[in-house]
């Protein structure tokens, strides 16, 4: 033995070789360890479980898909009265904010001599029949032309305009409401001097009330004349009506249609230039309601339901039929439907998932 290690001193290379061998024996082994190991984690990832979701059983109903828009209620009809003659006011009927009926008094001018002027256009008026009975007798008998005999009936009704337009004045002094409504605006007061033109008052008419609120484009072509609608004031009230007018030309730089609902209003309780909430109902629809913690997001951003149809997960993109305070109302999951209640967030469109059902009875 010491022999040999004294070989082994005098030719170094031999060292070099063994210790070299030694060297690739020891790596060798250490990566066939290593494939060891790499093999049971690759066959543990395969065999990894299932990730847990908890899903509650949804049952869609019936709901009426809505349009809501966001008005203003307008009056019916609204009109400025106007002096039609000359005269000084003697007498004020209304006062603003009263209610009027159609041929209610509503300012009384000075008649000044249209009483008289009247009476005199009378009498020559009858002077005027006179004298054309007497151009007819003559004519019959030939003493009378054809041309005096025109100008006895041109006198004629010349008189009878007089006459109308005498009682028309008489009749204009006296200013009256051409509807039922109330008096919103009075512009004088007892002792101002009118001429023929002059504002008086302006009367508006809340029976019908209406509704007017701009619809979309992609949603126009959904209404039609005499459609329901309903409406919510800011003070809670709610109106209901039906659509009485669908603009046929869009308004300019929003390519909005303007519509108007008329609302039964015949107390006038009902004020104008109120905000107001309008739904117009569409459509059936099978739809579940639910709250939206449950809401997701898929790969491309869009946002949408998580549902399990066989143990896999089933993103559904929401079409939201209607919203009320309880929760959002969405269509496109069937009548029934197994919604992700826990866990949407740790799966994706497809995966395979344990499932856990919730069966409490609370509501999503």
């Amino acid at each position: 033995m010491p022999s040999l290690i004294n070989k082994l001193r005098q030719q170094p290379a031999w060292i070099a070789l063994i210790i070299f061998t030694l060297l690739c024996l020891w790596v060798a082994s250490g990566m066939s360890q290593a494939k060891d190991t790499k093999a049971p984690k690759s066959s543990q990832t395969k065999s990894a479980p299932l990730v847990k979701v908890t899903v509650q059983n949804v049952k869609a109903d019936q709901v009426t898909r809505e349009i809501t828009l966001y008005g203003r209620t307008e009056p019916d009809r609204v009109a400025t009265i106007r002096a039609e003659v000359k005269g000084l006011v003697t007498a004020i009927h209304a006062q603003e904010g009263q209610r009027v009926s159609k041929g209610q008094k509503l300012i009384s001018l000075e008649k000044n001599d249209y009483v008289s002027r009247l009476a005199s256009a009378k009498a020559t008026l009858k002077q005027r029949e006179v004298e054309l009975k007497g151009a007819e007798s003559l004519g019959q008998q030939g003493y009378q032309s054809q041309t005096a005999l025109a100008q006895a009936k041109a006198y004629l009704e010349a008189a009878k305009a007089d006459v109308v337009a005498m009682q028309l004045a008489i009749k204009r002094s006296e200013i009256t409401a051409p509807f039922d409504g109330i008096v919103n605006k009075r512009y004088v007061e007892e002792g101002d001097l009118l001429k023929d033109g002059d504002t008086i008052a302006m009367l508006v008419d809340l029976d019908p009330l209406v509704i007017t609120a701009n619809v979309t484009e992609s949603n126009v072509k959904y209404l039609q004349n005499g459609q329901q609608a309903s409406g919510r004031l800011v003070s809670g009230d709610v109106l209901s009506g039906n659509i009485r007018y669908i603009s046929s030309v869009s308004e300019v730089g929003t390519n909005t249609f303007m519509i108007e609902v008329a609302v039964p209003n015949p107390d006038f309780k009902k004020a104008a230039g109120m905000s107001t909430e309008l739904s117009l109902p569409l459509e059936q629809a099978w739809a579940v309601r639910i709250t939206p913690s449950v809401m997701a997001l898929d790969e491309q951003g869009n946002l949408g339901v998580k549902t399990v149809v066989n143990e896999h997960v089933k993103f559904t993109p929401i079409d939201i039929v209607k919203s009320d305070s309880q929760g959002v109302w969405l269509s496109g999951l069937g009548k029934e439907a197994d919604v992700i209640t826990l866990g949407h967030g740790f799966v994706r469109d497809g995966d395979k998932v344990q499932v856990v059902r919730d069966t409490s009875s609370s509501a999503l």
